[in-house]
């Protein structure tokens, strides 16, 4: 539920991202920001974590290494929702995506849902355009849990072949990932959101003791270690 109505700043907008999105959009050059998926997951033994949070930021890291597009940043959009006193969690309804998205001065908006049960989950995400608030893609996957760096990869191309973007030169190696560090990234990444940042780096040196290749988690620790 939101706390209060949204309300469009543009100077807002501005203070919190820069102007890298706006010049970019003038440029046209794509501009997307992903929501936090609604989710629910069961893992083992019956723990459950906030599996939309991670996924949105696997999607962001991918976004970010393909050329021709600029995403903006988990940090920047928590900012924006702190600075407007905005709580979207749980289902975002599409006219509070895309309000958001024209806060941000960006394009597209990605949001949607994803449910887990252990060794398998069920994505559902919606790709809408802010300025008309036309949807652009609806995305739907369905896979083993271990196989959620695969999927998030796949999701990326296919938003990107709807652009028209040049497919990446290079690709990660789709590596599963056990689920137990999917966990661990999870909770690392809800941490990181609510600013305990000791014990967000914590969970990402738990996750890649459980997976030592997991791309996000590292890059996570270097960018907290780092101070960026």
């Amino acid at each position: 539920m939101r706390k209060r109505s949204i309300v469009l700043s543009a100077g807002l907008a501005v203070a919190v991202l820069g102007s890298t999105a706006t010049s970019s959009w003038a440029q046209d050059i794509p501009t997307i920001a992903v929501m936090d998926f609604s989710s629910f997951m069961m893992g083992e033994g019956g723990a459950s974590v906030n599996l939309g949070k991670a996924i949105s930021a696997m999607l962001v890291t991918e976004f970010s290494s393909r050329p021709g597009l600029v995403v903006v940043e988990r940090a920047q959009l928590n900012e924006l929702l702190r600075e407007q006193d905005l709580n979207l969690s749980g289902r975002i309804e599409e006219s509070d995506a895309i309000e958001v998205g024209k806060m941000l001065g960006v394009q597209y908006v990605l949001h949607g849902q994803v449910t887990s049960i252990v060794d398998n989950f069920r994505m559902d995400i919606r790709a809408v355009d802010v300025e008309t608030s036309e949807i652009v893609t609806v995305l739907k996957k369905s896979n083993k849990t271990s196989e959620l760096f695969a999927v998030v990869v796949d999701l990326a191309d296919e938003f990107g072949a709807k652009l028209n973007l040049v497919p990446p030169s290079q690709r990660p190696a789709m590596e599963p990932i056990p689920v137990g560090a999917t966990i661990e990234f999870s909770r690392a990444v809800d941490l990181e959101d609510r600013g305990e940042t000791a014990q967000a780096i914590a969970r990402y040196e738990a996750t890649l003791a459980i997976h030592p290749n997991h791309r996000d988690a590292r890059r996570a620790l270097e960018r907290l270690r780092g101070g960026t």
